[in-house]
């Protein structure tokens, strides 16, 4: 620590010296690296969060390469039960819905990366009884009066197949082999409800989303919300805590803002060096405001002490940058290095977690040794401004000719 002891203090010196300059420096470049932030990724494929080395996964990737591995997406039509128009489709065996799934499907199968497509209309449209039709009216007919026997046996199979015993659903499975890319996966089920909802609707007739794939991309949505949610609570919560230990708002403001830019800053190292986020990683944010306050705490706790103690400024920063960061730089090493040990684990994501937390609880260090110091400076001069101003100038009444104060 004897090392640390000179850098630390020419660290001190520079922020002592140019504490407005130091912020300004951390600010601009805040901005540049927070361009990173839009460029997170999350990741919501149970595949690369596992191991591409082992057996199960290569031979799903080898039947993938061989247009053989498969996953389904399958669109659920159903009666809107809450609709107030008593006009439109009470079921969807009728013929309006079997026009819709069979222009629906045909849309769809333009699309490259799918590979197979079945509802009742993939049987049904090679029964020329059935393409012939042009009316509801023709098409319970058709129903009703079919003579074939082969007929009303393959559309019984197909019924009990793909619509619902009360004829109030159908679906449309889809096969695709997309799984192991998130971002692909996102921008087809994208692309697929664009189609189902251009294609026209029928009037009543509600379309939902299920399979693998939709409930991946769901995965990825709620990974996101929670990193937001758990990053805005942590640091509310952070802010009320301090408030009301230090009974300063200003006081609490700062250590918060050193935890608010390592966020900032680990999200925009993520976004530029492509670490992506995924379901572990989600609360990293959180985690590294819980960490990362308690490091500047202990600076600012020391610095308001030796304030009190009589110390000037400069000697009041200095003590506590150089006394208690050299203590809490030992201490981020030894919890970086734990983290670290997470890649010595088979699982991708336990590495990725450890890699963010190690990168999260260095920028928290960090902002509290080159950061947190300066703030502290101009803090004391701000309040030092404001008290000079507040004064009355009813204040020189108490003064005699001489200078003596009156009592």
């Amino acid at each position: 620590m004897k090392l640390l002891k000179p850098i630390l203090q020419k660290i001190t010196h520079f922020q002592v010296k140019f504490p407005v300059f130091t912020i300004l420096i951390i600010l601009g470049f805040t901005i540049m690296i927070w361009g990173g932030a839009s460029k997170v990724q999350t990741v919501a494929s149970l595949e690369l969060m596992m191991p591409s080395t082992i057996s199960e996964i290569e031979a799903i990737n080898t039947l993938r390469d061989a247009h053989l591995g498969k996953d389904g997406l399958v669109i659920l039509l159903s009666v809107d039960e809450n609709s107030q128009n008593r006009l439109g489709n009470t079921h969807v065996l009728n013929y309006e819905v079997m026009q819709y799934l069979l222009f629906l499907q045909e849309s769809l199968e333009q699309e490259s990366s799918i590979i197979r497509i079945e509802s009742i209309v993939s049987y049904m449209k090679y029964n020329e009884e059935f393409m012939s039709i042009s009316s509801q009216e023709e098409f319970e007919e058709m129903l009703q009066n079919n003579q074939n026997p082969y007929f009303q046996e393959q559309f019984e199979q197909l019924k009990h197949q793909f619509i619902s015993k009360d004829s109030k659903k159908t679906l449309l499975f889809i096969e695709t082999d997309i799984g192991r890319d998130d971002e692909s996966m996102q921008l087809f089920i994208e692309k697929v409800k664009a189609i189902v909802q251009n294609s026209g609707l029928p009037s009543n007739i509600v379309a939902s989303y299920t399979g693998t794939p939709v409930i991946q991309q769901e995965l990825g949505f709620l990974v996101n919300q929670d990193r937001e949610n758990t990053q805005l609570v942590s640091l509310l919560l952070v802010f009320i805590i301090t408030s009301i230990v230090f009974r300063s708002l200003t006081t609490a403001i700062m250590p918060l803002l050193v935890v608010f830019v390592s966020v900032n800053w680990l999200y925009g190292t993520m976004g530029y060096f492509n670490l992506p986020i995924s379901t572990l990683a989600g609360g990293v944010a959180a985690m590294v405001v819980g960490i990362g306050i308690a490091f500047a705490i202990h600076i600012m706790n020391k610095f308001k002490l030796e304030r009190k103690n009589g110390n000037s400024i400069p000697e009041s920063i200095e003590l506590a940058v150089v006394q208690t960061g050299s203590a809490l730089i030992a201490t981020s090493l030894t919890t970086i290095g734990a983290f670290l040990a997470f890649f010595a684990g088979v699982m991708p994501e336990m590495g990725s977690f450890g890699l963010l937390m190690a990168i999260g609880i260095f920028y928290a260090l960090f902002f509290s040794i080159i950061g947190l110091p300066a703030l502290l400076i101009i803090e004391e001069k701000i309040l030092y401004y404001i008290k000079e101003k507040a004064r009355f100038g009813i204040d020189n009444e108490y003064h005699l000719e001489g200078g003596e104060k009156i009592q």
